[in-house]
């Protein structure tokens, strides 16, 4: 008896199953034996059939080619133990609605693995007869056309009768599938299945799937009104512990669930229900969001890190976040807020970024990286180098949370940020009485504050002449005197200084102590300008734009702008970008108006398909296949002629059929 997916039928197939299996059966025989395709197969199967031929599948397979099994499938069953947990009952019940027709229901996870199969002893010994059971990796480029692995792509219920499934093994079989999405975040989660022998086809299996997907959906959004319910008795436990603070609560999607009035007036957002998605709304508001959605992939507790909030009065906010988990699944987080007045120095006490935290992946930005590490296994000081928005102080924090001062603080100062009258102040401290206005008690300066860490000194050359001379007998001494004190405090401190200015050449102008130079440039590092690091475009446009896809010729354009104001540059167009495009598609129109201009002027000195990049030129034709209703509207598209179009088509193997935009 052949491998071949075999199903005991317990009814008679109909006139009408039975002459259909055969022309499905002929068809797949044509295109796979005889190479001719007639046009009678539906167009997503074949589409599914082409694809599956590029990735090399045999349609003659017999079996499934991959099952996972032992410790590879239990950590998938492990990962999705809290859904199967759910629609276990559920898939018990359905089951009971197809038992006896042949049939074996399955549910499958987000990457199309089978986790659980749900049918009698029997029908189960014969689909394993194919490797169809638990473990079996059912994606389309794994075992060609099949019904999971469509549903995954297509994101919709689909069908696949008999010879429409890609290997022989299956073409005994009909199979109905249809996937689950989480109804919060409209991300695929996993796909119910049914499958039995084609002879015995109900003609309402696909209806009966996809009532079944859209119940689980039903199930899945109940569960997670319960979530927040239980988010919310945390809230009200955190406030009665601490109602003087401001607290809010927010859910792993980035949503305000719940704040009280101080939360409000604090971040400057209302009280009422329109507070929901304020976080992702206000520009100001979206370093909160960012770390958010790091805690909610991180640690437990993130202690005191600063916001700045747009307000006639300066102040801080310092905020602490705390995971809620249950069963070790992070449900949210809750947020106290404190303010805190500031005083033009920027001090934090832990360092946020860690070196996996920093977005990169060229050549020259990797270097740079273990440059840094290397120099973090020290204690000595370090000068980095680099043009403004590079990231100097981000390879700071690194280095600090790469060394044995890890657990100590790390504090930030802008040396160009303080008034001259107060930076021996605000640097060494003081103490009671030293001058007019000084704090009843005296004040720690930033260097004793950072006893056991790191100081971080940024745009070190804009520091007083006068005041380098006291910087350097700190440093030569590893001990502070506060103004106004005759009584050294001594300190146990790591110094990294910042700059974008040349030191050396200052210091020969009398600009700059060169004997200060000296001591601070013991190990230097220098961050490459982003115009020398364009390969780690793609990878800041994934990170701010999961969600868009940029025009290629605009990405073009990207690539030849000269960037003077580097990565905090790029950030801050693509935040742009984020609010202003509403399209999938980004193009031009989206840009902050400055940049258009630059770039309009660029793109009107040369034709666009002059000055493509190979990198670009593949993502381009494809792109703009994509947007148009033939190739000749295609060309239009990349201002070049429909022949040249055609022979880049060549080229890159693209197909046109595939590509070209679907009315």
């Amino acid at each position: 008896m052949s491998n071949v997916f075999l199903f005991k039928s317990l009814s008679q197939p109909s006139q009408d199953i039975s002459s259909k299996a055969m022309s499905t059966k002929r068809a797949w025989f044509n295109y796979f034996q005889k190479g001719i395709d007639l046009g009678q197969v539906r167009y997503i199967i074949m589409r599914s059939w082409k694809r599956s031929q590029r990735h090399g599948i045999n349609p003659n397979n017999q079996e499934a080619p991959v099952v996972y099994k032992g410790k590879v499938i239990a950590e998938r069953i492990n990962k999705n133990k809290e859904l199967l947990h759910l629609i276990r009952p559920f898939m018990d019940d359905l089951y009971e609605i197809v038992k006896g027709t042949d049939s074996v229901l399955a549910f499958s996870d987000r990457d199309g693995v089978v986790l659980e199969l749900f049918g009698d002893s029997e029908i189960a010994v014969s689909a394993a007869s194919v490797n169809f059971k638990v473990g079996v990796d059912m994606r389309e480029e794994v075992t060609g056309t099949n019904a999971i692995g469509l549903a995954i792509n297509e994101k919709r219920p689909i069908q696949v009768f008999s010879a429409e499934h890609y290997c022989l093994a299956w073409h005994e079989a009909n199979c109905s599938s249809a996937p689950i999405m989480d109804p919060f975040s409209n991300e695929l989660i996993g796909v119910i299945t049914l499958v039995g022998y084609y002879k015995s086809a109900h003609p309402h299996s696909l209806g009966l799937i996809t009532t079944a997907a859209n119940t689980i959906m039903q199930l899945i959004h109940q569960q997670g009104l319960e979530k927040e319910k239980y988010l919310l008795n945390n809230y009200f436990s955190a406030a009665m512990d601490s109602i003087s603070d401001g607290l809010v609560i927010v859910n792993r999607y980035g949503e305000i669930v719940k704040l009280n009035a101080v939360a409000a007036h604090l971040l400057k957002v209302p009280t009422t229900s329109c507070y929901k998605n304020v976080l992702k709304e206000f520009d100001y508001l979206k370093p909160l969001l960012r770390s958010i959605q790091e805690t909610i992939n991180g640690n437990d507790i993130i202690t005191k890190k600063e916001l700045n909030i747009p307000s006639k009065e300066k102040f801080t906010i310092l905020f602490t976040a705390r995971r809620i988990t249950v069963n070790e699944e992070c449900l949210g987080i809750i947020l106290i807020l404190k303010k805190e007045l500031t005083s033009g120095v920027r001090e934090q006490i832990a360092a946020k970024y860690q070196f996996s935290s920093l977005i990169g992946k060229s050549d020259k930005f990797l270097h740079t990286i273990q440059l840094a590490k290397k120099m973090a296994k020290t204690d000595k000081s370090i000068l980095i180098s680099g043009e403004s928005g590079t990231g100097k102080e981000l390879f700071a924090q690194a280095i600090h949370n790469a060394s044995s001062r890890k657990d100590g603080p790390f504090i930030a100062v802008n040396c160009a940020g303080i008034p001259k009258e107060l930076i021996a102040s605000e640097l060494f401290g003081y103490e009671e009485g030293s001058f007019t206005g000084a704090v009843k008690g005296g004040k720690k300066g930033k260097f004793e504050a950072a006893n056991g860490g790191t100081i971080f000194l940024d745009e070190i050359g804009d520091m007083p002449l006068d005041l380098q001379a006291h910087l350097l007998r700190v440093l030569e001494e590893k001990e502070v005197t506060p103004v106004g004190s005759n009584n050294p405090k001594p300190l146990d401190i790591r110094v990294i200084a910042a700059t974008n200015k040349d030191l050396f050449l200052m210091a020969k102008e009398n600009k700059f102590r060169l004997d200060l130079f000296y001591r601070l440039n013991v190990l230097s590092l220098t961050i490459p300008p982003l115009r020398e690091r364009t390969e780690d475009f793609t990878q800041f446009i994934e990170k701010f734009l999961p969600e868009k896809t940029m025009s290629p010729s605009l990405l073009n354009e990207f690539y030849k702008y000269d960037w003077p104001g580097n990565v905090r540059e790029l950030q801050n167009v693509l935040e742009h970008i984020d609010v202003m495009c509403e399209d999938r598609v980004v193009t031009a129109e989206h840009l902050p108006f400055y940049l258009k201009e630059q770039l309009i002027v660029t793109k009107e000195e040369m034709p666009i398909h002059k000055v493509f990049t190979k990198k670009a030129e593949k993502e381009s034709i494809i792109w703009a296949l994509r947007e148009s209703a033939s190739v000749a509207e295609a060309a239009e598209k990349l201002q070049v002629s429909t022949s040249t179009l055609y022979r880049w088509i060549k080229q890159h193997g693209i197909s046109v059929k595939e590509e070209l935009k679907k009315e």
